[in-house]
């Protein structure tokens, strides 16, 4: 027998073996839920975390229409989305009988006017509607891969447990099944389907706009089909710009490629960015006259956009890559790293002798185009008109940043630079009178006060990806000098008001007029004149 030493020696490598082959079972099986088929394919749409909601989840649920998976039918359609939901499945309908919007009475300049619903025929339109929903079925691996789901849930549903377990039945492969995945093929095609119905007729207004200069009245009846609620497209549009309520783009792409034969719309996919871009032209913190050519600085492809907040966001930050000046960057040398995040505010700047100016319209590319002159210490920000809608806008787009790794975070960047200028009233109402700000909210001073802390409240964003930091860090060297100081001094306290610029000129009249006085006093004094 082998002696107690070696068979403890042996017993100790036998469990040393089984831990290793426990080891390489947990390895080899850590496949991630987007991996399928052989591929891995990145999460696009993401839940909005708990720490940026900051207990506030209302900038982040929808007030008319659930998209996608996210917000459950059965828990959280209210009487009002009720008929939304129900007018989704006329979208579908519209969408497969190719039903089309007809011009009035010639001559009458009248509206379009909507015809009458055409016949459902089985024989033609069934093949149709089979053939979307084959189309959504075999796009569900990548449906599911599409969507990241978190163990913190607390922006959807309040974060209850069955909400998560639910979503994961529906979207994780592994805990889904054969009636799960033929209930996400249903939603994917309703409100595939909805997005595209909207988006296609927005298009139709955008390509009358370029050809007639207007055009922005409705051709169709969206405002008569969901009765009791005709002021709901506005909320619409803005909850399709919701993180949580998103679907892949794809998904819209796929079911225009099945619908060609059957809708009114041009080959290819920029009838979806036109009308994605119309729709949402409303909102856009800085009003886009879409029909013009030179709008956008860089042209949206909605190949690269994953879903509609994406596409929105593609179009807000078009910005040309911010070149440093050698100023800057030996600027960069002298100050330490913190103050790249950080700008004092805007009174603070106003009195070191920095100056505020609205960037005028056509010099600026987007409302994040921000400009700083060192020579003459002239701050030029785009103005930005501030709604009720603005601060879910904001804040989605932020969440937005802050979950997909593949974006530049320039709009949270700019959101902490905001939120470093404006600390107080007296810094807003500055920003105000210089036409930088414009507050059309509800509500008092404050709410224009604190908006762009709430919409930063938990955001992160790294010195080496803010595209504002190089400006940041030439506006606060100017600040530190003396010579812009000095003339600050001299222009509040001297040149403040007409009556004190009298005042001086008055007073250097009088010590011009004193020094006159005393030079010939002493001019006579040592140069008297000769006596004839």
């Amino acid at each position: 027998m082998d002696p107690p030493e070696q068979q403890e020696k042996q017993h100790g490598s036998a469990e040393l073996e089984e831990d290793f082959t426990e080891l390489e079972k947990k390895v080899s099986g850590a496949v991630p839920p987007q991996c399928h088929d052989g591929w891995m394919q990145r999460p696009t749409i993401y839940v909005v975390p708990g720490d940026l909601a900051a207990g506030n989840t209302d900038p982040y649920a929808p007030a008319a229409v659930c998209i996608g998976p996210f917000f459950g039918r059965a828990r959280r359609v209210t009487e009002g989305m009720a008929k939304l939901e129900r007018y989704k499945w006329c979208c579908v309908r519209k969408l497969i009988v190719g039903r089309r919007c007809g011009p009035g009475p010639a001559g009458t300049g009248t509206r379009r006017q909507p015809p009458e619903p055409a016949d459902w025929k089985p024989e033609v339109h069934a093949p149709l509607l089979r053939r979307c929903v084959d189309a959504m079925t075999s796009l569900l691996p990548s449906i599911r891969a599409s969507y990241s789901i978190s163990s913190s849930m607390d922006t959807i549903d309040g974060g209850d447990d069955n909400a998560v377990l639910e979503l994961k039945m529906l979207l994780e492969p592994e805990d889904a099944d054969m009636d799960m995945g033929s209930t996400l093929a249903e939603n994917m095609l309703l409100d595939g389907c909805f997005i595209l119905h909207r988006l296609l007729k927005m298009a139709r207004i955008a390509k009358r706009a370029r050809k007639e200069g207007g055009g922005s009245s409705d051709d169709d009846d969206d405002w008569t089909q969901v009765y009791g609620r005709c002021g709901v497209w506005g909320l619409v549009t803005r909850d399709l710009l919701l993180l949580n309520n998103q679907i892949p783009l794809f998904v819209v792409r796929a079911l225009l490629e099945q619908l060609k034969g059957s809708v009114d719309a041009d080959e290819g996919d920029d009838v979806l960015v036109d009308g994605g871009l119309q729709l949402f032209s409303s909102l856009h913190p800085r009003r886009l006259q879409l029909h013009q050519p030179s709008a956008l600085a860089v042209p949206v492809s909605l190949g690269d956009a994953h879903h509609l907040l994406h596409l929105f966001y593609m179009s807000i930050t078009n910005l040309p890559v911010p070149t440093q000046s050698s100023a800057s960057a030996s600027m960069d040398k002298k100050l330490p790293p913190e103050l790249t995040q950080w700008v004092p505010c805007a009174k603070e700047l106003e009195d070191a002798g920095v100056r505020f100016r609205a960037r005028k319209d056509g010099t600026a590319t987007s409302f994040l185009d921000i400009k700083f002159s060192a020579g003459s210490g002239v701050l030029e920000i785009p103005p930005l008109q501030l709604y009720d809608y603005s601060e879910p806008l904001f804040r989605n787009l932020v969440a937005f940043e802050q979950t997909y790794p593949g974006t530049p975070g320039d709009v949270t960047a700019y959101a902490i630079f905001m939120d470093c200028l404006v600390k107080t009233s007296d810094d807003m109402r500055l920003l105000h009178r210089r036409g930088i700000l414009l507050n059309h909210m509800n509500g008092d001073r404050e709410a224009a006060t604190e908006f762009f802390s709430r919409i930063c409240a938990g955001a992160l964003a790294s010195a080496d990806r803010n595209y504002l930091a190089p400006l940041m860090d030439e506006v606060v060297t100017y600040q530190r000098g003396s010579w812009p100081q000095w003339r600050a001094v001299l222009l509040r306290d001297y040149f403040g008001s007409p009556w004190a610029v009298i005042a001086v000129v008055v007073a250097a009249v009088v010590v011009a007029l004193t020094m006159l006085q005393t030079f010939y006093a002493l001019y006579a004094y040592y140069q008297p004149p000769k006596q004839s």
